[in-house]
């Protein structure tokens, strides 16, 4: 069974670099438009991509939205439509205007690959996001177990999520040269750490709770007065791996390397929060918790402009539209509260 075109492939090719070297695309966005890409090649048979027609490109959008995913067994979401249709527009736009496709390929049928006004409108509106209470994560940290080094760069790492709202990226290259205990911030440097658009982000310690903080405090202390750590040690070293006597891997002990993925900063929340008797939030719902804490603190706008900056967002809109739902039993409790504010001030 053919599984790729050759032609498709040198003129794919010259587009994924086009779009990382001229267009500054991430591998991992560049990612995502090779499987749209593939997809749509796949449902075409991989015929030529001069051969585009748009009763293809009709009956291949009626296709994928009867696609399952892979992982809920439900129908592929109108957002994941959305960004199949966009990338592949992109692509097509890009096409007609190469040597040897402009005549082949008519500008007017890469408009069927959009989706309908109702479907563009789903998949731009907030999905009502899980995430855990301050409270819920708390319970979470002071459950955890501190008593080998193990333990306590585990607690601290739940405790920094929680204080910053870094991303677990990021986190996975931070060191301790980043840190500055006294003046209560972590700086993430984009010549040295992961950030999203490689931007630089001073993040302050966010008043949830001064026994978090001193817990995070404290690992840092430790690394440097005990562990002697110099400021290019990672800020939360991987786990050694060491033969016992039984010849079985024992992992009591840190590395002085620091992970290169971000999955056992992911196993480590997920287990804190079994322990603890929790559903699972993953890492990144914790900015959700952050957002919702800035509703109860933040009476200013530039109070809530410090607090998006604080989670590395240029514009406070990001903070509002990406973390910042109001759900529907709270948006009621709101509207309540302001009925009785505005009652009160009628009295006066």
């Amino acid at each position: 069974m053919i599984r790729f075109n050759p032609e498709n492939e040198r003129i794919k090719r010259q587009y994924f670099e086009w779009e990382m070297e001229a267009n500054g695309k991430s591998a991992k966005t560049v990612d995502n438009m090779r499987n749209s890409i593939y997809a749509f090649e796949e449902f075409t048979k991989f015929k030529s991509l001069k051969r585009l027609n748009k009763d293809d490109i009709i009956v291949f959008k009626k296709h994928i939205a009867k696609q399952k995913n892979k992982r809920t067994g439900e129908l592929v979401s109108k957002s994941y439509l959305f960004h199949t249709s966009k990338n592949l527009i992109g692509f097509f736009r890009w096409l007609c205007c190469q040597r040897g496709y402009k005549k082949s390929i008519s500008p007017s049928n890469i408009n069927y690959f959009n989706l309908s006004d109702k479907d563009v409108q789903i998949a731009h509106s907030p999905k009502n996001k899980r995430f855990p209470t301050l409270s819920q994560i708390k319970r979470v940290i002071m459950n955890m177990p501190s008593e080998t080094e193990i333990e306590k760069r585990d607690r601290a790492l739940v405790a920094f999520l929680i204080i910053t709202g870094m991303r677990v990226n990021a986190v996975t290259s931070l060191k301790l040269k980043h840190v500055f205990l006294e003046e209560g911030y972590v700086v993430q440097d984009p010549n040295e750490v992961k950030t999203k658009f490689g931007k630089k982000i001073t993040s302050y310690f966010l008043p949830v709770g001064d026994e978090i903080i001193k817990i995070f405090m404290d690992w840092v202390k430790f690394l440097k007065d005990e562990k002697l750590c110099d400021y290019e040690c990672p800020l939360f070293p991987k786990t050694s791996l060491a033969l016992d006597e039984n010849s079985q891997f024992k992992r009591d002990f840190l590395d002085t390397t620091p992970w290169e993925t971000t999955s056992p900063i992911r196993k480590i929340v997920q287990q804190a929060f079994i322990s603890a008797g929790l559903a699972y939030y993953n890492p990144h719902s914790f900015r959700n918790t952050l957002v919702k804490r800035a509703y109860e603190l933040c009476r200013t706008p530039e109070e809530f402009k410090t607090w998006s900056q604080n989670l590395g967002h240029n514009n406070p809109l990001t903070t509002f539209t990406s973390y910042g739902h109001i759900e529907e039993f709270n948006q009621g409790e709101i509207i309540k509260r302001l009925g009785r504010r505005a009652a009160e001030a009628v009295g006066e």
